[in-house]
This record gives C-alpha cells, sequence and structure tokens, in this order.
C-alpha cells in the first residue's frame, strides 16, 4: 500500500460559505489546514454592496456591479460574513489525519532539498495553462504540457494519489510523451495548492511506451486560444478530457492586490461554454465505432474540433 497525500482530502470538511456552494460546499483539507488556516475558529469575509443598485437605483458613475472603485462611494456598504468549517468525520478519526498530515510533512521535508527520482504511468496530458490577470485584460499563457503519472513513486516511495509533471515544449517535443508511456525523471517534490508536483524535471525518460498519439505543439495552441471559463466547475467537466483547471494569477501592484493572489479555474479546451448542452462525450462514442447514419458518411466532429478546422484553413489560405 502507497502513501497518500492526505491534504487532497475532501471528506474532512465541508464548510457553509456561499463561495463553496459550487462544490457541495466540500473544501480540501489543504485550503482548510494551509491556505485558509480557518478551523476551528473560522474566516471573516466582506460581501460588497451598494445601497442605490440594490434598490434597482442607478450608480452616478455608471457602474452596473460593486467593485474596488465603489469603497469610497456614500452608498457602499458591506456585509461581515463569518464562517466555520464543519467536522465530517469523528473526533478520533480526525486525530488519526493530523498524524497523517504530520507523517506526510515530514517526508515532504526530507525530500524537499534535492531533485529525486519521480516517475510513474502517464493516464494523461493536458496543455499546461496559465491565466494572467493584468487589469482588466487577461492573457493565457501556454507553458508546456502537464503529465499526471498514476502508481506514481518518488525514490523507494509508492503513492496511492497522483503525481503531477510539468515538461516543456522541448521535453515534449523530443520524447512525444503520450498517455499510456511509463516515465522516469529527476524533480524537485513540492506541494502546488494540495497537489502533489514533481517541478522542474530532468533527465526524462520514457521507460515503455503506451502506443497513444502524442499531443502536439500546435493542436494546444488551438486549444488554448478557443477554451472558455466555466465558473461552476461542474464534475463532469473535471472529469472530461477536454477540461483542464488552470492557474490564474494577478500580479501585485497598481490595481492589482497588495501581495497578488493566485486561484484556479476550469477551461474547456472545446469552447463549449454551457455544459448541460454539451455534445463532446456524445460525439467521442461516435467516433470510436458507433455506426450512425450520417447521409455523405462523413466521420462525426465536435463544434470545437470544427471551429479549430476553420481556423487552421484560414492561416494556410493567407
Amino acid at each position: 500500500m502507497g502513501m497518500r497525500n492526505c491534504y487532497k482530502r475532501d471528506d474532512i470538511f465541508t464548510c457553509r460559505q456561499e463561495v463553496h456552494r459550487r462544490f457541495d460546499h466540500r473544501v480540501s483539507a489543504f485550503h482548510v489546514l494551509c491556505e485558509k488556516g480557518c478551523y476551528p475558529e473560522g474566516c471573516v469575509s466582506f460581501v460588497w454592496k451598494c445601497k442605490l443598485l440594490g434598490k434597482g437605483g442607478r450608480c452616478p458613475k455608471g457602474y452596473r456591479h460593486v467593485g474596488s472603485n465603489c469603497t469610497q462611494c456614500r452608498y457602499y456598504d458591506e456585509e461581515k460574513i463569518h464562517a466555520h468549517p464543519e467536522l465530517q468525520v469523528s473526533a478520533e478519526a480526525y486525530v488519526a489525519f493530523l498524524a497523517e498530515c504530520a507523517e506526510f510533512d515530514e517526508w515532504l521535508a526530507g525530500h524537499a532539498r534535492r531533485p529525486v527520482e519521480v516517475g510513474g504511468r502517464v493516464s494523461d496530458i493536458r496543455p499546461c495553462l496559465v491565466k494572467v490577470l493584468e487589469g482588466s485584460r487577461a492573457r493565457t499563457h501556454l507553458r508546456g504540457f502537464l503529465l499526471r503519472l498514476e502508481r506514481a513513486y518518488v525514490g523507494l516511495q509508492g503513492f496511492d494519489d497522483p503525481i503531477y509533471l510539468p515538461v516543456s515544449r522541448g521535453q515534449q517535443e523530443r520524447l512525444r510523451l503520450a498517455a499510456g508511456d511509463r516515465v522516469e525523471a529527476e524533480a524537485w517534490v513540492r506541494l502546488d495548492r494540495g497537489r502533489l508536483l514533481g517541478d522542474r524535471p530532468r533527465r526524462l525518460r520514457v521507460e515503455e511506451r503506451g502506443g497513444e498519439a502524442p499531443p502536439r505543439w500546435d493542436g494546444a495552441l488551438l486549444d488554448c486560444l478557443g477554451a472558455v471559463p466555466l465558473h461552476d466547475q461542474p464534475e463532469r467537466c473535471l472529469r472530461c478530457e477536454r477540461g483542464v483547471l488552470v492557474d490564474v494569477e494577478t500580479p501585485a501592484g497598481p490595481g492589482g492586490p497588495p501581495r497578488g493572489r493566485r486561484r484556479r479555474e476550469l477551461l474547456c479546451l472545446e469552447g463549449i461554454g454551457r455544459p448541460n448542452d454539451c455534445p463532446y462525450q456524445a460525439l467521442r462514442e461516435l467516433r470510436a465505432g458507433v455506426t450512425v447514419g450520417l447521409g455523405e458518411g462523413r466521420a462525426a466532429t465536435s463544434p470545437g474540433s470544427a471551429r479549430r478546422s476553420a481556423r487552421r484553413d484560414r492561416a494556410q489560405n493567407r
């Protein structure tokens, strides 16, 4: 039995704060214990309100929503909310969980001082995207690919939970990594918002090929251009191969928070912003071999694939 990343567990705490409603109020142990440190004291948040907009009036400055520019207005108001995470396990189970966290922290500290061997079977490989917010502008950058390793290990320690390994464009083009491959590298192991990451991998090598087609850089660029955010982060989209969690960074400085801010956002690489109307899984099954009379016998394509093909054709005709 391998080690578990205890900070990814979402069965320890729940929080009734409104921001967690889209996750059925489940929160990870990392969010409560490390990011917020809000158990058992709780945390305080403020909801911005406008005395005019709340009653159907019009803002003297023409704003439609309450924001950071409104704090000095005489119509500005705010509501203080004090939320407490709720424990979902017994007191004995929570003590055992804290002991597991202490053991994991000790192991991580012992492996964080130097590069160690990280390896496993690639179960998924997706574009590694980072969105940077600069005032009212947002730019999405493609920073290589992100491998998800199952049956992974760090040194001699096996893991029941996945380990993530970022690879650069050069590494991907040289090794042509794909799902099903078994890989190994030397990397710096650290926690990245609760997930275990093998950062800055070097001496990356393929131990065994899985036979799948590797993703291409130009395809990842097209995915980056056509991706749309999914604010509710539905479970079906999190599990879909075309759903990607990206880091959203707000740099510190003028117009931004004093210390910067970092969060995660779910993007749909197919460009479908309405999950309930998404035909991707059905079309994927059709492409996998389900025979359907399509008149002219052409292969079914998803809406996102059709848009990318049209964009590629326009670029070639210029």
